[in-house]
């Protein structure tokens, strides 16, 4: 009789996921994928058609449920909405550096397409749009329960595409992780404090 595991599609991605991290994306396997869930790799197959569908499917899903922290924490918390922000996703980056770098590196030597396929490919690798999107509302909603004001300011995305692209440079050039943080912390007071004459 076939092992039945209840809630296959989690088990998956998350098995998938920690293997992404921790291993060059051309040695994951669909094979060993299915060997460490413990499925028959036909049973993969019917949830996913190949490893580049699973690959975006449990990126996209492991930047959801950095959405849901991000979410709850700025619900259950009363104070230091911002710096926890900053916390999360600072360690989510961190911890997804690897996979991105990884796949990259495939995509650039894959040697059997072109480079309009390579964009496209890039182009899915990034945030879905949707979520980019949640990740900023809820990046405004932290900023006026930190500062307890209404924003409307149309240079605010600039700010939060600034902090996205800042944090893998600062994790690449400056080792200390409570530092960086706290330079951004900094950054976005300043820009809030002076936008909005908070220290007047």
């Amino acid at each position: 009789m076939p092992k039945i595991i209840e809630n296959l599609d989690e088990e998956i991605a998350k098995t998938a996921l920690e293997l992404f991290k921790n291993n060059p994306y051309q040695s994951v396997s669909m094979r060993k994928i299915a060997s460490e869930v413990g499925i028959a790799v036909g049973t993969l197959y019917n949830y996913y058609p190949n490893k580049w569908e699973l690959y975006i499917e449990v990126f996209e899903e492991s930047w959801r449920k950095t959405y849901e922290i991000l979410k709850n924490n700025c619900r259950r918390l009363d104070r230091d909405y911002l710096l926890n922000y900053l916390e999360v996703i600072y360690q989510e980056m961190k911890s997804k550096k690897a996979i991105v770098r990884e796949l990259f590196r495939f995509i650039m030597n894959d040697l059997e397409i072109d480079e309009e396929a390579k964009k496209e490919k890039f182009k899915r690798v990034r945030f879905p749009k949707v979520l980019i999107n949640q990740i900023y509302n809820l990046f405004a909603a932290v900023l006026e329960k930190e500062f307890e004001i209404d924003l409307e300011d149309e240079n605010l995305y600039r700010l939060f595409t600034m902090i996205q692209t800042d944090i893998p440079l600062l994790q690449q050039n400056f080792a200390e992780e409570e530092e960086n943080i706290q330079f951004l912390y900094e950054v976005v007071s300043s820009y809030i404090e002076k936008h909005y004459n908070l220290g007047c």
